[in-house]
């Protein structure tokens, strides 16, 4: 996979530099493109001659045969030039579509190996605005700007020597107001870059908006705040529109600049050019073939102010995924993997935390504190304290979604940090607290860690562990009923199953349950803990939770209070115990007895 790196000054050629990885593998087509692109514009030049030459046959009277000639010349001339630049337009524009293809896919690839921490701060929206939006016009930059500029440079390339050759008065003439254009390319290109920049920003927090508010529409018409959100995208909506309106004042100048600074010419052209076949210094050929170079320098002079625009765009649609592909994970694979973890070394499972002393990326302060525990193979260990003690970041520990301190956590007596990334987390079964469901059917959910299909038995074996059978058999197409976004047509508690047996399918053996039973009545969650009491015995597992009923039969059991571990024993050892724990299950089972009541 082709890595872009980030340039080191802010030049343009600097800026669009990491794009020559992706333009190598295309380089010998490219340059036909661009040689096709010299053709097409080379055979351009043509045609004002053959009108010169036919002109003149008739300005002196020597028949119709040069005037046949030169007619015929023009058609065969245009027809061939419209095959050159239809193959020129193919190969370049394509090319810019497979780059535009190829990072996509690297960009996505990427993102695939961000830290969870990333997209803790990171806006969904954002990131979707960056692989939209800003590649599209990364993409303008590669093609369309490219073969632009190529064509200005070929035409003046080829236009000017002939003028020259015709009038070298007019053409210098004609010439002179490129000198404003100049002038003013620099300070118009810095303003259109920084305010393509403030625009795509602005593009993204839209975007954010609008895919946070499709997300939660649950909320908002639960709370009545549609007018509201319509607010607040309102503004942000205004905003796009006055940054959009600010970049169009800069760049809508550009066209009529060029096209004023092309009437100018023109107009000294025809003042002086006119005067010149007066004097019958000029034929009225030549003067008409220099107006046609004229015209077809018209472009070019036009092309300045839209190329320069999509070029300042790109540049900063560029900036800005580059930003993304600098961002690098620090869950990265060992240099030596421990000789304790091998391709056929059976897992089996045991779980060792020392000393452990836990803070997020970027912040001082510990989430857990002087951790010391130990889980032997085939044990089951629950976790249990107040809200934001430190549990699921406990959890998350383990399949390394964050990196523990070295030395601190071992799974088979391997520090996790020595581990293989795929192995580790290819030995571990895992339950979010955060449920999410993808947008295919319920059957490809289940088989979501799966490479290849288990079969119907093993499929069977796992709704009926995970409490399913009954809600699948409700709905009309089975397993195949297709989900809708984080799986919206499901309650609470079936999407809490679904997860749960989208992890016993994974059949791993480490199973991580993170608060999974919050949204499952307690028969229901008798019936899965009765289930995973025999599934578990040959695994793992750790569970959090905040109901004494799911965690009591565990083998051991650990109280979490501001990141440290309070106590410590079985269930029957923690009631005899004065604190949290006993504390909780009074209230709970206080609580059962009113709803047994009621």
């Amino acid at each position: 996979m082709p890595r872009m790196k980030q340039p080191e000054s802010n030049g343009f050629w600097a800026s669009v530099r990491p794009l020559g990885v992706y333009l190598q593998p295309h380089r010998k087509w490219f340059m036909v493109g661009l040689l096709f692109a010299f053709v097409t514009n080379a055979l351009g030049m043509l045609p004002p001659l053959a009108i010169k030459l036919g002109i003149d046959s008739i300005e002196s009277n020597r028949g119709t045969r040069l005037l046949l000639i030169a007619v015929a010349a023009v058609v065969v001339l245009k027809a061939v030039q419209g095959l050159f630049r239809f193959l020129m337009r193919r190969i370049l524009i394509g090319i810019s579509r497979r780059i535009e293809y190829r990072i996509r896919g690297d960009l996505f690839d990427h993102l695939q190996t961000l830290p969870m921490a990333f997209y803790q701060r990171s806006r969904i929206g954002d990131l979707l605005s960056r692989a939209t939006n800003d590649l599209n016009e990364v993409r303008m930059l590669l093609g369309p700007a490219i073969m632009y500029t190529f064509q200005t440079f070929v035409t003046v390339l080829f236009a000017m020597p002939v003028m020259l050759y015709l009038d070298w008065r007019l053409t210098l003439l004609s010439f002179l107001p490129l000198v404003l254009v100049a002038l003013t390319y620099n300070r118009i290109g810095s303003i259109i870059h920084d305010r393509s920049m403030a625009v795509q920003q602005q593009l993204s927090e839209i975007t954010a908006k609008v895919q946070e508010n499709l997300g939660g529409m649950r909320v908002i018409k639960s709370f009545t705040r549609e007018e509201g959100e319509i607010e607040d995208f309102g503004a942000l909506n205004r905003e796009y529109l006055e940054r959009n309106m600010s970049l169009v004042k800069v760049a809508g100048l550009l066209r009529p600049l060029m096209s004023l600074l092309a009437a100018l010419s023109m107009l000294v052209v025809l003042g002086y050019g006119g005067l010149l076949i007066i004097r019958k210094t000029i034929t009225v050929g030549d003067f008409a073939a220099f107006l046609m170079y004229l015209g077809m320098m018209y472009w070019p002079m036009v092309a300045i102010g839209f190329v320069l625009n999509i070029i300042q765009r790109g540049r900063a649609s560029l900036g800005r995924i580059m930003e993304l592909f600098s961002t690098t994970s620090e869950i990265t694979e060992p240099p030596v993997p421990s000789p304790l973890v091998g391709d056929h070394t059976p897992v089996r499972g045991e779980i060792s935390i020392r000393n452990l002393t836990f803070s997020y990326p970027g912040s001082r302060q510990p989430v857990l504190k002087n951790i010391s525990l130990h889980i032997p193979a085939h044990g089951t260990l629950a976790v249990i304290g107040p809200v934001g003690c430190g549990k699921s970041t406990l959890l998350g520990l383990i399949p390394r979604l964050f990196n523990p301190p070295p030395g601190t956590l071992f799974v088979d007596g391997a520090d996790v940090l020595d581990w293989p990334l795929k192995a580790l987390r290819n030995s571990i079964s895992c339950v979010p607290q955060d449920t999410f469901l993808f947008s295919v059917s319920i059957h490809d959910n289940l088989t979501y860690a799966l490479e290849h299909d288990p079969g119907q038995e093993t499929i069977r074996t796992v709704v009926r562990m995970a409490a399913l059978e009954e809600d699948i058999e409700q709905f009309p197409d089975k397993l195949e009923t297709l989900l809708g976004e984080r799986g919206i047509n499901l309650s609470g508690g079936q999407k809490q199953r679904a997860a749960i047996g989208r992890a016993l399918m994974l059949d791993a053996p480490i199973l991580l349950l993170d608060d999974c039973f919050s949204s499952v009545d307690t028969h229901t969650e008798d019936r899965i803990l009765r289930a995973l009491g025999n599934y578990s015995k040959g695994r793992t597992s750790v569970i959090v939770s905040h109901r004494i009923s799911t965690i009591k039969h565990a083998d051991q059991i650990v109280v979490l209070e501001d990141g440290r571990i309070t106590q410590q024993g079985t269930h029957e050892q923690l009631l005899d115990q004065e604190g949290y724990y006993a504390s909780l299950y009074e209230k709970q089972l206080l609580q059962e007895q009113i709803e047994r009541i009621n």
